[in-house]
């Protein structure tokens, strides 16, 4: 999931797709992310990456090995130099929310309005995208907002946020799971550990609405032209394209620099991921440190752990 952006100076997004959604697209299946490529399911929970302003992070997930996890959510955190907790966090910003439980997820709440003036919305309509998440993910949502706004974006619809499964992508056999399901075993191939959607630290984007009134889509091949080599995706890739797609590269590869995110993977990435970009934020963080916990942020490079 990990596209590096280094040689543009700055830490690379994996702008592909966590590939654990399948095909499809929207929050069909057992509840989880939709995927890449058309049918129900979603990716799993995301790790921890650097927040924006202080306090920007929060809880964790714990995690197992890298482009897995565990199976289990990981102690929680507090936000920044605030010392605030993250949910004090969200009621300083007037985030609408509401707390819930959910299996592996730390701190989960569900969102009931749009986040810093951003609608994170369900697919393509107006509803706002209820998945629960972990706190402090929505306090990188928080910060996505900001560069969202400056790029005159009110508006994203999602595939979901929220699928407890293994990693790398969505199946009739690697679907959903709910709270009476059995525990599935993400070690065996062709799984790769959990998937960070499990965590409710992960979204997938397919929609973002412009204050123009345009709406750019990411499964739309002229929206987003691929790129044959995923991490060029910073570096050749976005010099090379035009128009709607330089703009969606752009935006992309500056959530990377910002740190906004560990992890995303866009369809440069992989089949899995043409119709949306998988961002995450691992699969745990320190409870008082906010930072990308991997060495730098990346876009499209492999292997994913969506």
């Amino acid at each position: 999931m990990r596209l590096i952006a280094a040689t543009l100076g700055f830490s690379a997004l994996l702008l592909a797709g966590c590939g654990d959604d399948a095909s499809g697209g929207g929050t069909s299946g057992s509840g989880g992310a939709a995927g890449s490529d058309g049918g129900p399911g979603g990716s799993g929970g995301a790790a921890g990456s650097s927040g924006g302003s202080a306090g920007a992070a929060g809880s964790g997930a714990s995690g197992g090995t890298a482009g897995g996890g565990g199976a289990g959510g990981g102690a929680g955190g507090s936000g920044g130099s605030s010392n605030l907790t993250c949910m004090q966090e969200l009621d300083q910003r007037g985030v609408g929310y509401t707390t819930t439980t959910a299996k592996g997820v730390v701190d989960a709440v569900k969102l009931t309005g749009p986040l810093n003036g951003v609608l994170i919305a369900k697919t393509n309509t107006d509803q706002v995208a209820t998945d629960p998440m972990a706190c402090n993910f929505v306090l990188h949502l928080w910060e996505m907002a900001e560069v969202l706004k400056a790029h005159g974006i009110h508006k994203i619809g999602t595939l979901g946020s929220y699928c407890y499964r293994c990693c790398c992508y969505w199946s009739e056999e690697n679907f959903c799971r709910g709270p009476n399901d059995p525990e599935p075993d993400c070690s065996v191939a062709p799984w790769n550990g959990y998937s960070n959607h499990s965590w409710g630290r992960a979204v997938d984007i397919r929609y973002l609405y412009k204050d123009s009134g345009q709406v750019y889509d990411i499964n739309n091949p002229a929206h987003w032209v691929e790129w044959a080599t995923a991490s060029q995706t910073c570096t050749q890739g976005l010099a090379a394209q035009t128009g709607i797609s330089k703009e969606l590269y752009t935006l992309a590869c500056e959530l990377s620099a910002k740190h906004v995110f560990g992890t995303i993977l866009t369809p440069n990435y992989n089949s899995a991921h043409r119709n949306h970009w998988h961002a995450d934020i691992g699969q745990n963080a320190e409870p008082t440190t906010w930072k990308v916990l991997s060495s730098e942020a990346h876009v499209d490079e492999g292997p994913g752990d969506e």
